[in-house]
């Protein structure tokens, strides 16, 4: 296909863009798996019973699930065993089911309840009813202390430690697609170099790289 700039032409190789953004392979339910596993060590390690995952980066990058953090709890624990209780409003459930990727339990809180309690009767349920626990470094602030006031009887710490000590080492898998999205990147910046003259104005490049 050519695509003409500004009385110059550059011809991209969409199809090779395309077939380089179609074959990346996608991190599977195993290497999730792995992840919690390796979280689960780093906890032991900080004696730490139990990491809640808030929604965002780090509930995506241990169980798949995509959600954007908001006002509302939506998380997950992981327990020592491994296991995963999910954290969701009532209202999201259907629509929280379609983007889990991990399986665990779903607890649903309505719209009128405190989700911080729901967060101490699940550790209640699973049979912790002391020590520590690490709290996602992304929640915000007024749901980390809704969070500690609710449940008094537990030693609450930062979760960092066990999250960044997990995703600061990439897997084969997370390395190769770095490297796709870097070589889509150059292939893109090539081709936009070649279309470049004197005055060319930026709205033109920049509607060209899209």
């Amino acid at each position: 296909m050519t695509i003409g700039v500004g009385g110059s032409t550059a011809s991209i190789e969409l199809d090779k863009i395309q077939n380089m953004t179609t074959n990346v392979q996608p991190i599977t339910i195993a290497e999730y798996q792995l992840r919690l596993k390796k979280a689960v060590l780093l906890m032991k390690e900080q004696n730490c019973k139990v990491l809640y995952l808030h929604a965002g980066t780090n509930l995506y990058y241990y169980t798949g699930t995509k959600w954007n953090p908001s006002e509302r709890m939506v998380g997950a624990l992981l327990f020592e065993d491994e296991s995963i209780e999910y954290i969701v409003p009532k209202f999201e459930e259907g629509t929280f089911k379609t983007f889990m990727q991990v399986e665990g339990h779903l607890n649903f809180w309505e719209e009128h309840e405190n989700p911080c309690l729901l967060f101490g009767a699940i550790l209640q349920k699973k049979n912790v009813s002391n020590g520590t626990i690490a709290l996602d470094e992304s929640a915000s602030y007024f749901q980390v202390d809704s969070i500690i006031k609710a449940n008094p009887d537990y030693t609450f710490i930062n979760a960092q430690p066990i999250t960044a000590g997990c995703r600061m080492h990439k897997s084969a898998a997370e390395i190769a697609i770095i490297q796709q999205a870097k070589d889509i990147t150059m292939v893109v910046q090539k081709a936009t170099a070649r279309i470049l003259y004197p005055g060319i104005e930026a709205a033109t490049v920049v509607d060209f790289v899209n």
